[in-house]
């Protein structure tokens, strides 16, 4: 090249770069296009044009003139940072720490690139790289106010995510170490506030738990997702009132918030504070139908206006969040099964004194060893009752899975060579469910402690009868179902029953027509209970005999009575016993009244194993079809109403004829007796043979 051209090329770079840092873009392209006409090579002049290009909004081609001029000088530490700055700037953030980080091997001391390192690593979420970059930034910038925030956000991020970690891995005490160290770094971070609480919580540390809440809601009082956390611990304490505060805030600051919205609805139903429900409701279905929040299944079975199809939904929604690897890939069941006889695992917490043992223990009992190896395998707490070690004798095997992580877990039953797993939770409280998605066995089955489907495709079947899950009802579920016959729920023939108390000793009428409803207040909803009081209105000698599960609920179901004209003495609560002293005054009751849409389940039972008949409103769904299975099983279908008009006809009818009154009593009384829902022994035959068939 002349001499003349090159200077002429320099002379017009000059102008472009002058054109260019007064932000006169057109102008600064055709001094270097021109430019780079009469000096084609000039890799400065090439960076310059890609950068025009790249800020005019053609980032394509200037980002390619940028890494040509790379090309030439690969080693141009200041081409990689200006590259970094652009990509930087249109949100490109991962390609923009790339840069960054090449530019820095050249250029080691320019805190401007170690800044850019910081910011991009941060947004991309690299939170290692953040702080160790943020540091350098701090150590060549003393002076920039920004740099010591980027640190400690990063610093926490980071211990947080450590905390996170060992919380999953079940080393608590790590855990507690790592937030403590993240909230050094942040001590305002709301959600390491929060976590940390919640861990407390789950440590059994009440009080530190809680003081660590009450900071969280001090500092950050418009924070919903510390509210709803304090509800939940205040529920889990007992304070229900507290936990219903809390929510209330929670579900003001966040109104879209389907969770928040159909836990303060579930808060209601237990107070049976009816008023405020509608909207609630309408929000919870508006966040299933839209799959916005992760609703409990749970909550969905007994709120009013429920449906089939909105629970399976639910479940559908809820499982796919709790996957986390691929289990429902039928390959995962391939096995070549060894000899020998069918080794059954039964999944739970509640083998204890609890509903679902005090159901199943004769049908466990009873378990044919010769054909059949059985394993109890428990996470729930051991609460040294006669009951809890019935059951582990019960079993072949008992498992005590309560501390083990899930990695742990899984692996402990896996290694057990399962045929069959039956998960006796579902989606009801403290449950582990989700353990089921490491295809802990080629057969996995749904039965008894949750009554639906759990729309999870690690589950294979739902143990059910043809009452509660008619065939034609197979859409509701993901789950094939598997029929037994009679009932799917098992009875214990011989229970734990203190002597009979009197009509004195519970504060009722002696010459009452006593109707009653053990179920837990949650389950009552506006529409039975008027049904209730319309059957007190008719009938004078009636009262109305109830559990108090909480004082509030009692408050607000007398204030509702009262407005029927219902004298306060004919609604009578009675609190809550332990189960041989609950069944040893149940049947001073005349008649139990089923609720819906989710039915009395073991309350039926219950009822029914005391002689006390019982009226139910059968629905359409799984769980309000539970007492309909029991009562026509047991020889009482004539007790089962579809609607709401012949609920009321059937109590009216026994309230009206002693002769109806005395015969239901006396087949209720077979219960218990000759009727083959507690003949445990057949039952179990019937269950062997269904597994069997399976594997």
């Amino acid at each position: 090249m002349s001499a003349a051209k090159k200077a002429a090329a320099a002379q017009l770079f000059a102008e472009g770069l002058a054109h260019q840092r007064a932000a006169r873009l057109d102008e600064a392209r055709h001094c270097y296009e021109r430019g780079l006409g009469l000096d084609p090579g000039n890799p400065d002049a090439l960076f310059l044009l890609g950068q025009v290009l790249f800020d005019s909004g053609d980032t394509g081609l200037g980002e390619r003139k940028m890494r040509a001029a790379l090309s030439v000088r690969p080693t141009a530490g200041n081409y990689r940072g200006g590259l970094a700055i652009s990509l930087f700037r249109i949100g490109r953030f991962a390609a923009a720490a790339s840069e960054f980080a090449e530019a820095l091997r050249y250029l080691p001391g320019v805190a401007e690139l170690w800044r850019g390192l910081a910011l991009s690593s941060a947004q991309v979420g690299d939170a290692a790289t953040t702080f160790r970059a943020a540091a350098e930034w701090q150590r060549l910038a003393p002076s920039d106010a920004d740099a010591p925030g980027v640190w400690r956000s990063a610093g926490a991020q980071l211990a947080y995510r450590e905390g996170l970690k060992e919380d999953e891995r079940g080393c608590f005490e790590s855990a507690i170490e790592a937030y403590g160290r993240a909230l050094e770094f942040d001590p305002l971070a709301v959600a390491i506030q929060v976590a940390r609480a919640n861990l407390l919580a789950r440590m059994g540390c009440s009080a530190d738990a809680r003081h660590a809440y009450e900071a969280a809601v001090a500092v950050h009082p418009d924070n919903a997702a510390a509210h709803f956390n304090f509800a939940m611990f205040h529920l889990d304490e007992g304070r229900r009132l507290d936990a219903l505060d809390h929510l209330e805030m929670a579900a003001r600051l966040d109104p879209e918030n389907g969770l928040f919205a159909t836990h303060l609805l579930f808060q209601l139903m237990h107070l049976c504070r009816w008023a405020e429900m509608e909207d609630l409701i309408r929000r919870v279905v508006a966040a299933i139908e839209e799959d916005s929040a992760d609703i409990p299944p749970f909550i969905v079975l007994s709120m009013p206006g429920t449906t089939p199809r909105l629970q399976r939904k639910c479940a559908e929604n809820h499982s796919r969040r709790l996957s986390r690897v691929d289990a429902g890939s039928p390959s995962k069941s391939v096995r070549v099964r060894r000899p020998g006889r069918w080794r059954i695992g039964y999944l739970s917490s509640d083998f204890k004194q609890h509903a679902t043992a005090f159901l199943m223990i004769e049908m466990l009992e009873a378990h044919d060893r010769s054909r059949f190896e059985t394993f109890g395998l428990s996470y729930g707490v051991d609460d040294r009752s006669e009951m809890r070690g019935r059951i582990g004798r019960s079993f072949e095997h008992f498992l005590e899975l309560s501390a083990a992580p899930e990695i742990e877990a899984v692996e402990r039953i896996g290694a057990l060579d399962l045929d069959v797993l039956i998960d006796l939770k579902g989606y009801t409280e403290g449950n582990h469910s989700e353990w089921l998605q490491h295809r802990l066995a080629p057969v996995q089955i749904n039965w008894l402690g949750y009554p639906g489907t759990l729309g999870a495709p690690w589950v294979d079947y739902l143990i059910a009868d043809a009452v509660v899950a008619p065939e034609a009802s197979q859409w509701m579920y993901s789950e094939r179902i598997l029929y037994l016959p009679g009932t799917y729920q098992p009875n214990a023939r011989v229970r734990d029953c203190e002597p009979a108390t009197t009509r004195a000793d519970e504060d009722l009428p002696e010459d009452a027509l006593v109707l009653c409803s053990f179920n837990q207040t949650y389950k009552i909803t506006p529409e039975i209970y008027g049904v209730w009081l319309d059957l007190l209105c008719c009938e004078p000698r009636a009262v109305l005999w109830l559990w108090a599960s909480n004082p509030w609920a009692e408050k607000e179901l007398r204030s509702v009575a009262a407005h029927a004209g219902i004298a306060p003495e004919r609604i009578i609560f009675a609190e809550g016993r332990p189960q041989a002293a609950h069944l040893a005054r149940l049947s001073l009751a005349d008649l139990a009244l089923d609720t819906f849409p989710c039915n009395g389940h073991t309350t039926t039972s219950d009822a029914l194993w005391a002689g006390v008949p019982v009226v139910t409103l059968c629905g359409e769904a799984f769980a309000s079809r539970v007492a309909a299975s029991l009562l026509y099983a047991a020889g009482l279908g004539d007790l089962v109403a579809t609607d709401a008009g012949q609920y009321r006809a059937i109590v009216k009818a026994w309230l009206s004829d002693a002769t109806q009154r005395r015969r239901l009593r006396a087949i209720a009384a077979e219960f218990r007796g000759q009727s083959p829902v507690c003949d445990n022994r057949r039952f179990v035959r019937n269950f062997e043979d269904q597994l069997a068939s399976l594997v």
